[in-house]
């Protein structure tokens, strides 16, 4: 039976290699995309047959409630997959680039995961969260871009507390996920991994936590990572 697998912000950089690689994996893959004529590269993709896309932005609640009224029922994964690098510095940030970067970064994520946690495949579905190592307090030896990492220690925490309630019950693993450091726009050049090696080990991920029934930390390798 094709499996179905929903990724949240799939127009370029890593939700493309998602698409991507979960295509050439046979899945059928839902897509979302910020805005209309961010379709191109995704509709170039081979396996688009089994490809469906939808228009979404995380932070409005119109947008999350006509996806979910849309979706199959019930999907195997789900990978959200959506945020900004925001400001460098939370003293010299104005208030609105702060609310900007908790919204496309947290709430957003968590509100659309709630949306959709009664979607996801009981005993064996998968609900993820792109997440990054720089929410890690305990592995946080080097300080900088202090308001993304306080962002991604939120969703995490978001996520744990979304995990306790229905998709425990239900059986559906919850997954916060460092995607490694990445030659993205976000990452750079000088990152260490390309988006193939990254997102073949995150599909490799979400299939070895299927049926695992808790939330977990943890990169594209399957290293466990503090909180």
């Amino acid at each position: 039976m094709t499996q179905t697998i929903l990724i949240v912000g799939a127009s370029r950089g890593l939700g493309l290699g998602l698409v991507a690689e979960h295509l050439k994996r046979g899945f059928a893959v839902i897509a979302t995309v910020r805005k209309a004529g961010d379709e191109p590269a995704l509709k170039a993709l081979p396996g688009s047959d089994r490809l469906t896309i939808h228009h979404l932005d995380v932070t409005s609640d119109a947008d999350i409630a006509r996806l979910a009224a849309a979706l199959p029922d019930p999907i195997d994964v789900v990978f959200i997959n959506a945020g900004i690098s925001g400001p460098k510095s939370v003293v010299t940030a104005t208030a609105d680039d702060l609310n900007a970067a908790m919204q496309a970064n947290v709430f957003g994520p968590i509100r659309l995961a709630h949306a959709l946690a009664d979607r996801v495949r009981e005993q064996t579905g998968v609900l993820a969260l792109m997440s990054s190592i720089m929410g890690s307090i305990a592995e946080n030896t080097s300080g900088g871009m202090e308001v993304y990492r306080a962002t991604k220690t939120a969703q995490n925490s978001f996520a744990r507390s979304l995990w306790l309630g229905s998709p425990r019950a239900r059986g559906v693993t919850v997954l916060s996920v460092h995607p490694g450091w990445v030659k993205t726009d976000m990452g750079g050049a000088g990152a260490d991994i390309d988006v193939d090696t990254s997102v073949s080990g995150i599909a490799d991920q979400l299939k070895a936590h299927a049926g695992s029934h808790a939330h977990r930390f943890i990169d594209y390798s399957g290293r466990e990572i503090a909180w």
